[in-house]
């Protein structure tokens, strides 16, 4: 039988945790499916009033959250006692359930997925939020292998202030004590603290189990606290050492021995991590070779020369013709994707632009190879759109790498050459 929260018509139960309970809904205003997380009913009672209030205070923190890997929330608020927020629906599989039926995964695919989840972490925290519930089940693959990170907000909005009651049951500290870090165990909360549950979640998706996983949950929070970490190469023998290195770090006791940041880490796996891509819809074009160069199709610079000249709609709407073209090449299909997505930013579309920019830098490093020209384009326009949303730290990372591989890879007299280290010292100049 479907029940109504308002206007939202909870259809099936998604899911169920400490937290809440995960209803598939549909919104009859909008028209839409969503998602509709109501805190669990063990959260709620004497103390309904502090905890509605900090909910709400939480809610709107989250909802200015603006990034590609975090669901939107749309809507939150209480409905006849009922604490709720309205989130996308994201269709996919949560990686839990990919260990489930898989085990340990890949080296590449492990990395790759911890990749995703400190490019989302990173933007987060430049946002001055932290997540503190980061574990396999709020980690989302979609069908396109792009990856969401789920739930940012509610463990912080059960912490509950000095001298008032814990809200979650037998006075649990909000969050997953399997993926905890000891600093959070006992109240603190830091970024740092999101980088150990990465470290933990990292290390099950390459052994199958997180570090600690017996005893009781005060046990478990003596372990993460003053255990030494079984060593991953006892439980996945051939793991990279450099890999066995950034899980250790990140699963340093003190919060200061853990990485500086989450685009650090970002950064630190891209060496195992291939970049997350949309299947392609077609079979690849033949990487040219030297006896056959790409020659891009002549309307690319046609159409790139009428958006810089101040017309981005129309060279839209020419870019989009060009992708309808039957038989275009794969290499320009690519090019005529990014030209769009500069389109769709100069509209004002940032955040979208930003997304198909990182899709068809996946598919342009695998058709291509990393150090071609037009994947370094894109690199640099990622970073442009990067520094445009605020996240200004990835941006810094992905500049200081590109800055050296420019320097490697372009000719001295190629234009583009030392564009990433001037935007990078610009930045810096900033503050």
């Amino acid at each position: 039988m479907l029940r109504s929260l308002g206007r939202y018509e909870l259809r099936h139960e998604l899911g169920r945790g400490g937290m809440g309970v995960v209803w598939a809904a549909y919104d009859r205003d909008s028209g839409r499916d969503v998602a509709v997380k109501l805190l669990a009913p063990r959260a709620r009672g004497a103390e309904l009033t502090t905890l509605e209030r900090r909910f709400l205070r939480e809610a709107r923190l989250t909802r200015r959250l603006d990034h590609p890997g975090i669901p939107a929330v749309h809507d939150h608020g209480s409905h006849e006692g009922e604490l709720y927020l309205v989130m996308d629906l994201v269709p996919g599989r949560a990686v839990d359930a990919v260990l489930k039926s898989e085990g340990p995964l890949a080296v590449e695919r492990a990395a790759d997925i911890a990749r995703g989840a400190a490019e989302v972490l990173a933007y987060a925290h430049g946002q001055n939020v932290v997540h503190r519930d980061l574990k396999p089940s709020n980690l989302m693959i979609t069908p396109d292998d792009g990856l969401r990170v789920l739930d940012f907000g509610v463990a912080a909005a059960l912490e509950p202030e000095p001298g008032e009651t814990r809200f979650t049951a037998a006075n649990a500290t909000p969050g997953t004590v399997v993926y905890m870090a000891p600093e959070q165990a006992v109240g603190e909360t830091l970024p740092a603290g999101d980088l150990y549950s990465l470290g933990c979640v990292l290390y099950e998706l390459l052994t199958g189990s997180p570090p600690f996983t017996d005893g009781s949950p005060f046990m478990l929070y003596h372990q993460h606290a003053h255990s030494p970490v079984p060593p991953l190469a006892d439980r996945r023998p051939g793991v990279p050492a450099e890999l066995r290195t950034l899980v250790e770090r990140l699963l340093e006791k003190r919060p200061e021995d853990r990485p500086a940041s989450a685009a650090e880490v970002a950064a630190a796996l891209a060496a195992w991590s291939p970049a997350r891509a949309r299947v392609p819809a077609q079979a690849p074009d033949p990487v040219p070779s030297a006896a056959a160069p790409f020659v891009p199709h002549p309307r690319l610079a046609e159409i790139a020369a009428l958006r810089r000249s101040g017309s981005p709609s129309r060279a839209l709407e020419e870019y989009e013709a060009l992708v309808a073209l039957p038989g275009l090449g794969r290499g320009d299909l690519l090019a005529a994707r990014a030209g769009a997505a500069l389109c769709a930013s100069a509209l004002g579309r940032t955040r979208d632009a930003l997304d198909e920019l990182r899709s068809v830098l996946a598919e342009q490093r695998s058709l291509l190879g990393p150090g071609d020209p037009a994947v370094l384009d894109t690199r640099y326009e990622i970073a442009v759109l990067l520094v445009r949303t605020g996240e200004r730290l990835a941006a810094e990372e992905l500049l200081r790498r590109l800055a050296d591989e420019e320097e490697r890879v372009l000719p001295p007299d190629d234009p583009r050459g030392g564009r990433s280290g001037a935007l990078l010292a610009r930045l810096r100049r900033m503050g």
